[in-house]
This record gives C-alpha cells, sequence and structure tokens, in this order.
C-alpha cells in the first residue's frame, strides 16, 4: 500500500499537515453549531483487491449511516479530519488520503449550500489567498450539454446556485459545460470543486444529497479539502 498522507522523514512536510489541520479546527470551533465526529476506517465494497483491512473511499457515507441510525430528523452540523484510501489510476495499487470535510444536515438546500461555500471560501483564502477558483457543474449534467444556461430548463439548477454564490461571496468561478467525472452517485443538483493555477489536482469538492431508506430520509451540504493536495502548494 502506498501511503500519501505521513511523512515520518521531513518535519517541514508533518508541520504543513499541522498547519491544515489547526487552520480547519480552528475556523469551525468558532461556530459552535458544529461538532466534530471521530471517522473510522469502514468496508467500501467498490475496493476489490485482498487484504485484511476493511478500507473507505469516502467519508460521507459514514456520516449519512451515523445520522440514519441516531437521529435523521434534526438538523446536524458536522466536521472531521480523516483518512480515505482510493485505487491509483496508474497502477491500481491502494494509496491513502487525508481528508477535512464538514456536513450540514437537513436545513434547507440554499442555506446549506451558502453556509458551505461561506466556510470553504474562508479556509481556502487563509490558507492560498485568492489563488484559486471554484468550477459548478450539475451532476447529472450529460456530455456537451448546454441546458445550464436555458432559464427556462425546467432542471436548470445551476444558474440559482451561482447567483446565490455570487450574493454570499466574492471569489471566481467557471460553470463546466461537459460531463463530470469527479461527482459522487449520491450528488444532486450542484456539485463543485476547486483548482488553483499552483497546481492541476482538485484541491476541494462539495454538493448536495438526498438519502431515503425506509421511512427515513435526509438532505445535506457538505464539502471535502484534499490535504495532501493542498500541502504540495503551499
Amino acid at each position: 500500500m502506498l501511503v500519501n498522507s505521513f511523512d515520518t522523514k521531513y518535519s517541514q512536510t508533518a508541520g504543513k499537515y499541522e498547519y491544515l489541520d489547526n487552520n480547519f479546527t480552528n475556523l469551525l470551533a468558532k461556530d459552535q453549531r458544529f461538532s466534530r465526529i471521530f471517522t473510522s476506517i469502514v468496508e467500501n465494497q467498490k475496493l476489490d483487491f485482498s487484504s485484511d483491512i476493511v478500507l473507505r473511499s469516502d467519508i460521507t457515507g459514514q456520516v449519512i449511516n451515523t445520522i440514519l441510525t441516531h437521529d435523521f430528523k434534526s438538523e446536524h452540523f458536522l466536521y472531521y479530519m480523516g483518512d480515505v484510501f482510493k485505487p491509483d489510476l496508474v497502477n491500481k495499487s491502494i494509496k491513502q488520503y487525508r481528508q477535512h470535510g464538514l456536513e450540514i444536515i437537513n436545513r434547507p438546500k440554499m442555506e446549506s449550500f451558502v453556509e458551505v461555500i461561506k466556510i470553504l471560501d474562508r479556509l481556502l483564502k487563509k490558507i492560498l489567498k485568492n489563488n484559486f477558483i471554484y468550477i459548478f457543474t450539475d451532476p447529472k449534467i450529460n456530455n456537451k450539454s448546454n441546458f445550464v444556461f436555458n432559464s427556462k430548463s425546467p432542471t436548470n439548477k445551476i444558474n440559482t446556485y451561482v447567483n446565490s454564490f455570487n450574493k454570499a461571496i466574492k471569489a471566481p468561478y467557471k460553470i463546466n459545460l461537459e460531463k463530470n467525472f469527479f461527482s459522487k452517485d449520491y450528488h444532486r443538483d450542484i456539485f463543485f470543486y476547486v483548482y488553483s493555477d499552483k497546481t492541476k489536482k482538485i484541491l476541494a469538492q462539495g454538493g448536495g444529497y438526498q438519502y431515503k431508506k425506509s421511512n427515513k430520509k435526509i438532505d445535506g451540504f457538505g464539502f471535502s479539502c484534499n490535504v495532501d493536495n493542498l500541502v504540495e502548494i503551499i
């Protein structure tokens, strides 16, 4: 297994991880609505390999299962720091990645979106100043579709979110017209990710989701930061 998240040799790199951890926790600690959750490694059936270790490729699923089990009707404001495990696109080996994220559960969609964006923007500006850009897309968009610019389309929701984005913060953005390959299957209505001209790697991503099981339903919005990618450029 190739490990990205830990560096036992260079104290400078370890210091960068600590710097990002502290920035994230200090930001969320100021908002008393948010509670920190501690994540554990759980099995993800999509990862096909032989190992005694059970791994996860995403933390949101674990958050959803916890809410469904304990209190699916209330509002929840949660944040976490944890590790995910994903197959490398080139050699298929399993890599470990550090992730920071938050989830707002059972709040009105647009209110949750605005809150999520404001928090992420404060975090990124603290770390990267203004050297980053948001990319918005619809997780259901067809390849090379242009419906996002059609205000009469009943499926067009991106413009509504972008208008709220522009009212909430001042930051550059673009709309992706091509099929998005980064969104998870559970994202609905809107998905966004963040780039910087310092790297070709995604620095953060997020969006809305809804989950139904039996008579239980939750709506959520959240984001996650790719800490290893941030460490490379700070």
